[in-house]
């Protein structure tokens, strides 16, 4: 994922953690390899990214869902609740939901 997106700012209260990424333009490889004619983040990388943010590997998808494409140089806000044995996250722009999944990392 080099150069895909520069963090931006990060907040942490309590059990809640907060990232703010900018992803990179369509000239990407990510972006041209994924819809060429419609360059969007493939959903597999909204849990990749998450997963680098929290430096944990990912070893089980419990929940996951896409509502909102996130494109280019879109400012990404990560929305990460640590739970008992896994992470609830949730991704948004311009205050809305782009996608929420759960996973349990090692």
């Amino acid at each position: 994922m080099n150069d895909l997106y520069n963090t931006l700012d990060s907040k942490i209260s309590g059990k809640v953690l907060e990232y703010e990424i900018q992803l990179t333009d369509e000239n990407h490889p990510i972006f041209q390899a994924h819809f060429p004619s419609n360059h969007l983040l493939p959903g597999f990388l909204h849990i990749d990214i998450a997963s680098e943010l929290l430096n944990k590997k990912v070893i089980k998808i419990n929940k996951a869902k896409f509502l909102l494409p996130i494109l280019p140089l879109d400012k990404i806000l990560f929305i990460i609740e640590e739970k008992e044995e896994s992470y609830k996250i949730t991704t948004k722009k311009e205050n809305k939901k782009c996608s929420e999944f759960t996973f349990v990392t090692k």
